[in-house]
């Protein structure tokens, strides 16, 4: 096969990976505390001695970690980071962090995300809301009050690289390192972080990419035709 259907096709696999995670940041441009993935690409140069062929190469992807906007909502248990903080939840995996602040209540008071993990305090444990509580005040730096009495304070989380992260779900992480004392962040009360997907900008990407595949497919449908002309001329010449 001639190199040049070979270079074509890493491109349309590479766009091809591109349009997927352009995709999924579109799918979750309305999911509370998501971030964006990005795609990273390169050249592969071929170890031909003869020639040097440049193939398409997708890396790796990486999170756009740039705040999104906050909206206030006014619901005691929507919180949101500001700085590079996180909030932990435990699951059945273990500590994981999030973004994604928007918190309810269980049957037994215990606060916990929308997949129904439960927070976990700068202590290790449960927050858990007293029955016939009447109103729930969360501070700047996490402490919650129940009516006035102190329950516990919301955990937080900071990460020396934020990349070292991994991606768990859309909106969960897990980290291999410690983290570090949250002295950078503080906690918003009746609010929640949008996700930083620019949906019109995604749309946009997802309309481009789908092109270029488009393209690419005409592209190497070509490239086979000539070779099938060629080979028939030759077939031709020989007999």
């Amino acid at each position: 096969m001639d190199n040049g259907i070979y270079i074509s096709l890493s491109r349309q696999m590479a766009l091809f990976r591109d349009l997927e995670v352009s995709a999924n940041n579109l799918a979750n441009a309305t999911t509370t505390g998501y971030n964006a993935q990005k795609l990273v690409f390169s050249d592969y140069l071929s170890k031909d001695q003869k020639r040097k062929d440049a193939y398409a190469n997708d890396v790796s992807t990486y999170r756009d970690t740039a705040k999104g906007s906050l909206r206030m909502t006014n619901n005691p248990f929507d919180v949101a980071v500001t700085g590079p903080g996180y909030l932990i939840v435990e699951t059945p995996y273990g500590e994981r962090y999030t973004k994604s602040g928007n918190f309810q209540i269980g049957p037994d008071g215990t606060v916990t995300n929308t997949q129904g993990y439960p927070v976990i305090g700068n202590d290790g444990g449960r927050i858990i809301v007293p029955e016939n509580t009447n109103r729930v005040v969360i501070n700047g730096l996490g402490q919650v009050s129940a009516d006035g009495n102190d329950i516990g304070q919301l955990g937080l989380a900071e990460f020396a690289d934020e990349q070292k992260l991994e991606r768990m779900g859309d909106t969960l992480y897990s980290s291999k390192e410690e983290p570090i004392p949250a002295d950078n962040s503080r906690v918003v009360q009746g609010a929640i972080e949008n996700s930083n997907v620019s949906a019109v900008s995604e749309l946009i990407r997802v309309q481009e990419v789908s092109r270029s595949v488009g393209n690419t497919a005409k592209f190497i449908e070509t490239m086979y035709d000539l070779q099938r002309k060629v080979a028939s001329v030759y077939a031709k010449a020989q007999g």
